[in-house]
């Protein structure tokens, strides 16, 4: 297999597991493909081309769907601190009558 459609097989596993949540799986596969990304001849032959456009299509839907989790990651940790702001002031005035 060239390393350009490695690199499209590659795109697609990430999609898969960012879509099975798996994001521990991420950093291997990253330096997975930093490897392909080192392999490719240059200048890249022209078979090249269509592979690789995949590939980017498909890690930019991938990316948007990480930044997407990310942003609702990041509200629930804000709704987090604020509840937790206001459990902090229930312990404040349970010290204070005791």
């Amino acid at each position: 297999m060239s390393a350009w459609a490695a690199l499209e097989a590659l795109a697609a596993e990430e999609a898969q597991l960012v879509a099975d949540e798996r994001f521990d799986d991420l950093a291997e596969l990253n330096a997975r493909r930093a490897a392909l990304i080192a392999a490719l001849p240059t200048p890249l032959p022209a078979a090249a081309a269509a592979p690789l456009r995949n590939a980017l299509g498909t890690q930019r839907a991938t990316a948007t769907v990480l930044q997407a989790r990310r942003d609702a990651i990041g509200t629930e940790l804000g709704r987090l601190r604020q509840g937790r702001t206001g459990v902090q002031g229930y312990a404040r005035t349970f010290e204070i009558q005791r």
